[in-house]
């Protein structure tokens, strides 16, 4: 008897050393998952810092000389102009939904319901597209008419830094689109088209001058460019009609 007691003592203390290591294998393990979650997360949001802040670095030295930007900046600045037009598209869809939104009972409104998701998406998208025909058509002019050899995607870089200082502009005309300060959007709403139009106008003049077999005056190769884009504007307006003439023209 004493013999089985002292076995089954020892079987008793075995079993709890056991259960105390597995406790002990349990509490390290979820500390070790913890400390890589929370080491994860660190480099995630560490990496996330620095991308912000490389992006603002961009746009600040884009802001003191957007001329000299566009010259100096090649197809690695690709992802910093995609990500201000997608910035210029979003504050111009945001305001636009507001512009609807207060112009229901205008001449031009847009109707009784105004659904945000349908005209915050389909107005970035269109605006996104019109950004990346410009683009196109850039480097097709610059391709086939003034015969000067480069990348869409340095095409993109440097139209993208142009369209930089239109990031402000477009703040602002969201903001008083919020507001429904209509006389305001008028005034950013032009400002915002003729800075597009200057910085079309910019970079096939850099291009036509660094061309040595440009065969088309620079006045045609502006034409054609802008021709493409109208062609685009005037192929989409009857269905962008009713998105975008209360907010263009808030009568």
């Amino acid at each position: 008897m004493i013999e089985e007691q002292r076995n089954r003592n020892e079987e008793d203390i075995e079993q709890e050393s056991a259960s105390r290591m597995s406790r002990n294998s349990r509490k390290s393990r979820k500390s070790k998952e913890t400390n890589a979650s929370a080491s994860k997360a660190k480099t995630v949001m560490q990496s996330v810092i620095a991308a912000l802040f490389r992006y603002f670095s961009f746009v600040l030295d884009v802001l003191r000389s957007p001329v000299r930007a566009a010259e100096e900046y090649d197809r690695t600045y690709f992802k910093y102009s995609v990500i201000s037009m997608t910035l210029l598209a979003v504050f111009f869809s945001l305001g636009n939904f507001y512009q609807l939104l207060a112009g229901r009972g205008r001449v031009l409104g847009f109707g009784v319901s105004v659904p945000f998701f349908e005209v915050f998406f389909v107005v970035f998208l269109y605006c996104m597209i019109f950004m990346f025909w410009a683009i196109a058509a850039i480097w097709a002019v610059s391709r086939f008419m003034m015969r000067f050899n480069i990348s869409f995607y340095e095409t993109a870089a440097k139209y993208g830094s142009l369209l930089v200082p239109l990031i402000i502009p477009a703040a602002l005309w969201m903001m008083f689109a919020i507001v429904n300060v209509t006389t305001m959007t008028v005034i950013l709403s032009i400002l915002m088209f003729l800075g597009m139009a200057f910085g079309t106008f910019f970079l096939i003049q850099s291009i036509y001058e660094k061309s040595e077999k440009t065969r088309i005056d620079l006045m045609y190769c502006v034409f054609t460019v802008l021709l493409i884009e109208l062609i685009y504007a005037g192929a989409t307006w009857k269905f962008m009609a009713g998105y975008l003439l209360s907010s263009l023209i808030p009568v």
